[in-house]
Order: C-alpha cells, then structure tokens, then sequence
C-alpha cells in the first residue's frame, strides 16, 4: 500500500517523505546499479552509506563516530539500519543487493518519517 505524500497533524501538515526524498544519490544507485565501490561503502562506511546520506554524510547517526554519544546527537535505530544494510551488501551479489535490501529500506523509511523527518525537511524546504 503506497502511503499518502502529506500527513495531517494537529497543528501542521507533515510531507511524507520517500525514499527518493531522504537519500537521492543511494535512490539513483540503486536504480542504475552498484558498482564494487558502492558495496564497499555500505558495508564498510557509516557516513556515506544510505542512512549516512539521509544524515547529511555528516556521520551524525553514530555520534559522531563515538558510541556514548549516539543518545545525545545520533539514533541507535539508524545506527542498526546501517549495519544491517551494510551485512546483507556484504552476502549479497552485486546485482541483488537492490532487491535484498528493499525491505530493509522500506523499514528506514519508515522510522525516518516517524524520528527525523524534520532534518530532511529542513534541508528540503529551506531556501
């Protein structure tokens, strides 16, 4: 079921953001096609794989890199996200992992609507 693309809320109405939204360059990757690089770098990089991107490649997801922080400025469930995206790249061919890591994405996409919404729409919406 495709959801609706605004949400109502009680004072303001919320975009709901897809995939396309939250991470383009990952949405254009996986549409195209990975290459060997590409799988690295979900396997091996935090700050520039999909949940990377959605953060803004700042690495902000994993505290900064430092895991007491990650309460305070990042989000453990992104944090599991990565690594489970990064493992099924990982034991995946190179031509599966798109279809593999569907799922996955759709489960993303979802808690990112629901927690972090507002950092993509900022970034959306500002001038």
């Amino acid at each position: 079921m495709q959801k609706e693309r605004f949400r109502e809320g009680a004072s303001s109405s919320y975009k709901y953001l897809m995939f396309e939204d939250i991470c383009p360059t990952w949405a254009s990757k996986l549409r195209t096609g990975l290459d060997n690089q590409d799988i690295r770098i979900l396997v091996h990089d935090s700050k520039h794989c999909i949940v990377g991107e959605a953060w803004g490649y700042t690495g902000r997801q994993t505290g900064y890199y430092i895991a007491p922080f990650i309460p305070f400025v990042g989000c453990w469930k992104c944090v599991k996200f990565g690594i489970d995206m990064g493992r099924i790249a990982k034991h995946s061919g190179q031509s599966d992992v798109p279809g593999h890591l569907q799922l996955m994405i759709n489960n993303f996409v979802e808690h990112w609507n629901e927690k972090h919404s507002r950092i993509s729409q900022r970034s959306i919406f500002s001038p």
